[in-house]
């Protein structure tokens, strides 16, 4: 199973200012010492957020009825680590951040098979600024899976089950596991396709 978040840090809500608040409320205290020691605090804020939104994408796949308390989603990671693990509720899920064009992009699993992920910026594709990020999100997903699956784009269709997308191909739920998301001028997909 995977989950994914993306941090569009470009956008003004990511902006390198101080928010003691938001820090304060979402942070767990080893977490808040780690923002305390960063040289890169504001990166780091981020780096952590989106791991804990990538984890808990995961955890409600898991069980629908988890709730989303940040702060009990703890998150171990090396200040500039590409891999670390955060404690979820009922487990704990490995964790890969990377950043992309401008963006953090974190993708939490406990996959077995191979996972293909994928960063767009909305502006860097013509005609897609102002547009549904979440059908850009849908259809980036689909265009890059197809190519992987080397199957037609239109053999390839993303459904939701409540607030969880599935991919369905020829009008079966396909053997991989999907998750999207999007933020500011930036979408992203995390796709684990069995083996």
């Amino acid at each position: 199973m995977v989950g994914n978040d993306v941090v569009d840090l470009r956008d003004d809500e990511a902006l390198p200012e101080a928010a003691p608040r938001f820090d304060a409320r979402v942070f767990c205290a080893e977490e808040l010492a780690s923002l305390d020691a960063s040289p890169h605090r504001s990166r780091r804020r981020w780096r952590l957020w989106a791991a804990k939104e990538a984890a808990y994408k995961l955890a409600v796949k898991r069980d629908p009825a988890t709730v989303f308390a940040p702060s009990r989603f703890r998150v171990r990671l090396a200040d500039e680590a590409e891999l670390g693990v955060v404690d979820t509720p009922p487990a704990s899920v490995s964790v890969r951040i990377a950043e992309v064009d401008g963006a953090v992009h974190a993708v939490a699993s406990t996959a077995s098979g191979q996972i293909v992920t994928g960063v767009l910026r909305i502006a860097a594709r013509d005609g897609a600024s102002g547009s549904d990020p979440g059908e850009i999100a849908r259809r980036f997903a689909r265009e890059q899976l197809a190519a992987k699956l080397e199957v037609p784009l239109d053999a390839l269709e993303i459904r939701k089950r409540g607030r969880v997308p599935e991919l369905w191909q020829c009008g079966v739920r396909a053997a991989a596991d999907l998750s999207l998301s999007h933020h500011g001028d930036v979408v992203a997909f995390a796709c684990e396709i069995a083996p």
